[in-house]
């Protein structure tokens, strides 16, 4: 039986981010304000919009470009910038309906499970404890412990190694997950809970967790 790894937000759990256009708007301009403002040039981040794809479209112009005291300042200003929106969402966080009948059910069957999330580390470890979810991840790996996120598969791989399993499933809400899953080997299960499958490619759709366990357990 293989391991499976979860996202966190829009997955498991519903942020401020899944309740309103206007605040995830207002993330994505401001990310990119403070990107500039850091010094990346306008023309690099380009028409980009998502605060992922921007994020990691800087990381790579300021590991080229920047001096190795320029680029840890630029990370720890990151992080002080990324922190409070993090936090405000993690505060306000609730779980979906069937999250802790999903992850019990695959427990209960021997699955081992972990998480990569794009959020920090103190809102992760926020969440999990907050909403009683910790029990079932011994492994969380987050933007604090790799130097890019999803749809980078660097996450998936360093859960991976952290378990010392075979991983066989990401699921996940966004193309970022889709994406990560397929750029690191392994498949993707993407949750729409509108029930309305995703345009990008992917492995598997569900209308809700519960739909996770079955695919699982056919193997």
């Amino acid at each position: 039986m293989k391991a499976i790894l979860f996202d966190l937000e829009g997955t498991l759990v519903e942020t401020v981010y899944e309740q309103s256009r206007e605040a995830l708007d207002r993330i994505r301009r401001e990310t990119k304000k403070k990107l500039i403002d850091l010094g990346v040039p306008r023309e690099v981040l380009g028409d980009l919009v998502k605060s992922t794809f921007l994020r990691n479209r800087a990381f790579d112009w300021v590991e080229i470009n920047m001096s190795r005291d320029e680029l840890a300042w630029f990370h720890v200003e990151l992080d002080a910038f990324m922190k409070p929106f993090e936090m405000r969402s993690a505060r306000l966080a609730q779980l979906y309906p069937e999250t802790l009948e999903a992850l019990e059910k695959l427990a209960a069957g021997g699955i081992e499970m972990g998480m990569v999330t794009n959020t920090s580390s103190e809102a992760a470890d926020y969440m999990l404890g907050n909403l009683g979810l910790e029990k079932f991840f011994d492994v969380v790996v987050t933007r604090n412990d790799v130097h890019r996120l999803k749809p980078d598969p660097a996450m998936i791989h360093a859960a991976v190694a952290k378990m010392g399993l075979e991983v066989g499933w990401l699921v996940g809400d966004t193309v970022f997950d889709a994406e990560a899953a397929k750029n690191a080997g392994i498949r993707s299960i993407i949750v729409r809970r509108d029930w309305v499958r995703p345009s990008f490619s992917h492995d598997h759709f569900v209308n809700s967790l519960k739909g996770v366990a079955p695919i699982v357990f056919s193997v």
